[in-house]
Parts: C-alpha cells; sequence; structure tokens
C-alpha cells in the first residue's frame, strides 16, 4: 500500500468520524423539551391532550382524519353557539350537559363493544387485547377520576358527601362559614390563601375540566385502545343515542325547525368522518378477528421472521 492510499484512508475515516459539531447537532434539544414540558403543564388544553388524546397513525391520513374530526367539533360548536345565543340563556350549559351525557353513554356501553371484542377475536390473538385494555381503564379512570374531583370538593366542603350524589351530579348544598373579611390570625391566613388558590387554579381546572369532557366524548371513553375499528363505530353510536334522545324529548327554546336542522347537521357531519375512518383503518388492514393490530404489518413480520 502506497503512502498516497494510506493518506486517503486517513483522510476518508476523519470524514466518517463524527465531528464535534456533528455530534452537537444530532443531540436532542433539551431546551425544546423542558419549554414543551412546562407549556404542557401551563396550559390545560395541552394538559388533557398529553393525557387523553389518543395516539395517530404515522401516515399523512392518519394526520388528516385527526385534524378533520377537530375541526369539525370546533366548527360545530362555533355554529350551534351562534345560532343559537339569541334564542337560549345558557348555550355553554346546554352543550356542556350534552358532552356530559355523551360521556355517560359511552361509561354505560363501554363494557358491550370490550366484550365483543373478546368473543369475536380469534383465540390465538386475544393476548393481543390485553394492553388496549389496560391502556382504557387507566386512561378512564383518570378522566372520571378528574371529571368528578370538583363535585367530590364540592360536597365535602358542604358535609354532604356520598356517593350517590358524587356519580350521578345531582345534589343541593348550602355553604355556612364563621370566616369573615374581618378574620385575623390563622383564620385570615387560611382565607388568604383560599381566595388565592381560586384565582390562580380555578380557571385552568375549570377549562381542564371542558376538556376532559371533550375527549371523553369524542372517543367513546377511549374505546378505540381497545381495537381501532371500535373506535368510529361506538362514537357513532353513542352519538346517535344522545341526538335520538334529544330529537324524542324536543326540550329546547330554539325554534323547531331551526334546532331540528342542527341535529341532523351535526349527525351528517358527525358521520362522514367516521366513514371516512372505519374506511381507511380497513384499507389499513385492520379486521375485527385479527386483533388490534393491523394483519398487512403482522404478515409482513411473520413472514421476515420466517424467512430469517
Amino acid at each position: 500500500m502506497t503512502a498516497r492510499n494510506t493518506g486517503h484512508i486517513v483522510r476518508g475515516a476523519e470524514l466518517d468520524t463524527p465531528q464535534p459539531e456533528d455530534r452537537a447537532e444530532a443531540a436532542p434539544d433539551v431546551g425544546k423539551a423542558i419549554r414543551r414540558a412546562i407549556a404542557t403543564v401551563l396550559f390545560p388544553w395541552l394538559t388533557s391532550r398529553f393525557l387523553f388524546k389518543p395516539r395517530v397513525g404515522p401516515g399523512r391520513k392518519d394526520r388528516a382524519l385527526d385534524r378533520l374530526a377537530f375541526w369539525r367539533s370546533v366548527a360545530g360548536l362555533a355554529v350551534v353557539m351562534l345560532v343559537t345565543y339569541s334564542y337560549e340563556e345558557n348555550v355553554w350549559l346546554d352543550l356542556l350537559q350534552k358532552g356530559i351525557d355523551t360521556g355517560r353513554w359511552a361509561l354505560i356501553l363501554l363494557p358491550l363493544p370490550v366484550l365483543a371484542m373478546v368473543i369475536v377475536t380469534r383465540p390465538s390473538r386475544r393476548a393481543l387485547l390485553v394492553p388496549g385494555v389496560l391502556r382504557l381503564i387507566r386512561r378512564a379512570l383518570i378522566a372520571l377520576a378528574f371529571f368528578h374531583l370538583p363535585y367530590a370538593l364540592i360536597l365535602i366542603a358542604a358535609g354532604r358527601f356520598n356517593w350517590t350524589s358524587l356519580l350521578t351530579g345531582t345534589f343541593s348544598v348550602e355553604f355556612r362559614s364563621e370566616i369573615g373579611w374581618d378574620a385575623s390570625g390563622a383564620d385570615a391566613f387560611w382565607l388568604l390563601i383560599g381566595v388565592l388558590f381560586v384565582i390562580a387554579f380555578i380557571p385552568w381546572y375549570l377549562c381542564f375540566w371542558g376538556c376532559t369532557i371533550y375527549w371523553m366524548s369524542r372517543t367513546g371513553l377511549f374505546v378505540g385502545e381497545v381495537h381501532p375499528l371500535l373506535a368510529p363505530i361506538c362514537t357513532t353510536v353513542v352519538m346517535l343515542l344522545v341526538t335520538g334522545r334529544e330529537i324524542i324529548e324536543f326540550d329546547t327554546e330554539v325554534p323547531g325547525w331551526l334546532w331540528l336542522t342542527l341535529n341532523i347537521c351535526g349527525t351528517v357531519t358527525a358521520l362522514v368522518p367516521a366513514v371516512l375512518e372505519y374506511r381507511h383503518l380497513r384499507a389499513s388492514g385492520y379486521r375485527f378477528r385479527e386483533g388490534p393490530e393491523p394483519v398487512t404489518a403482522r404478515s409482513s413480520a411473520e413472514d421476515a421472521e420466517a424467512a430469517g
């Protein structure tokens, strides 16, 4: 080997060796990760998204369908508020009650699709359902705990705590306090702490509470964690049940033709993304009897393992 060739090899090795600048660029941005974590804690909608948003597939169509579902919800909320604002005084409360009813129906019906999946899935694939069921239970328990926390605190503060009132959300309380503005000593200190707590935390938690209800109602209480195909089907069934009950009861201050138009348009605009999502999941290889993993992806992995 000549000296010229040796020098070429050395220079090539130097070029292939990562330089300090390259290693610095390849290192993760710790500062960005810290800022993102702080923002997630400070902004309640980001906190709820971190805790409750289902996983989105890596494909472009997966992200497009996720954005479509979100903006459909935002647009529907804006339209309902703008159209019914002049007829109803408590539009926010009506929308919030509808979200709570949707979450309640999802909770009541939740065991049915889980049991159906256990029955339908092939025996050799049933073990694949276990991680999803555990994720569903974990997310549902966290969401329900945050949802019922305000009710529990109110009942405890009023001395009327009981499980029936907590679970149903129907209670009447009366507060009696001996602490006045002329309090002094320990009473004044705790009064100040309570006022600061209300000013700093209550607005954050109210926003987070509403976002929690949104994710509970939109995801059918996270039923898609068990099997992706359950998400569009179960959320559609729950939506039809809630809408059907509203139409049957017909309890509204909005003119009948306008109220019925809003409900029909809301149903149609919810069905379209659900159908698109279901068709996309089927095209991606998801099947009910084959478990929560795409058939094509699993078949490819098994073929590669057999070939290896």
